[in-house]
């Protein structure tokens, strides 16, 4: 694929939320350094666009539509991808929810109100989805010799000041656990596992609060760069951690927030 320096030549990846912003940046990165990309998301028709752009390149993929928090479909799109390629050693798992249901279409779960239902819904996604993305992907590297993980985590599953956004946060912060428990699990098995925190980064997640230009430039001006972050900036890092050049980091978390976290 052009462009590319090579890092994942000969690789087999897969990214799940492959069909919009980080995710969608993270595989056509990924395709365009030499790996084959399974693309995981709910949506077939934005896979497709997803792979419209890795094959317009010249690079390999594979559309995989299903719902993270679904086993029976997870184990189904790992033996797909492993069945197609042979073998699995990246994953960047990118899938998750930030629903913006309360007023001016921010978020609003803080815990007195909060439905049980989009608790779940939070949960079952974020956390149990990243757990069988996670499972799967494991057990693929074992019966290969070992590979690397990205987990998406965020700034609000560190610090508590994502206000109305409890059920986010607390998912997120299950993330940041099980990834650091299982780096060191498999370590000796030739598995890395990191955690990538990207911080208010302009994708689709976010439109609703990029619909309020006052919002954006308020949030702005707690971040030291002023600015929100692109999708292809978290892409890089995501790149690092399972390149060759990240051979020594495991267990670690990398935030990538425009310094947002650092006051």
């Amino acid at each position: 694929m052009a462009d590319g320096l090579g890092r994942l030549t000969g690789k087999r990846a897969m990214v799940t939320g492959a069909g919009t912003g980080i995710g969608r940046a993270t595989a056509i990165l990924y395709a365009r350094e030499g790996a084959s990309v399974g693309l995981i998301g709910r949506r077939k028709e934005v896979l497709r666009e997803t792979e419209e752009a890795i094959r317009s390149e010249g690079g390999e993929c594979l559309v995989l539509p299903c719902d993270v928090s679904k086993e029976a479909e997870i184990e189904h799109a790992y033996a797909e991808l492993v069945g197609r390629w042979g073998g699995l050693e990246v994953l960047c798992a990118v899938a998750g929810i930030e629903p913006f249901g309360g007023p001016q279409g921010t978020t609003d779960d803080r815990i007195d109100r909060l439905d049980l239902k989009i608790w779940q819904q939070i949960i079952d996604i974020n956390l149990t989805g990243m757990f069988l993305t996670c499972k799967h992907a494991i057990r693929a590297m074992l019966a290969g010799g070992g590979g690397a993980i990205v987990v998406t985590g965020s700034p609000t599953g560190l610090y508590g000041f994502a206000l109305g956004e409890d059920a986010y946060s607390a998912s997120k912060a299950g993330c940041h656990g099980l990834a650091r428990v299982i780096a060191n699990e498999y370590a000796r098995d030739n598995i890395r596992i990191n955690v990538c925190v990207p911080g208010f980064i302009d994708t689709p997640i976010n439109a609703p609060l990029f619909a309020d230009p006052r919002a954006v430039e308020q949030l702005c001006q707690t971040i030291p760069m002023r600015r929100p972050g692109q999708p292809e900036e978290v892409a890089t890092m995501n790149l690092w951690l399972v390149s060759p050049e990240a051979s020594y980091a495991s267990g670690g978390v990398f935030i990538i927030d425009g310094g947002q976290t650092s006051v």
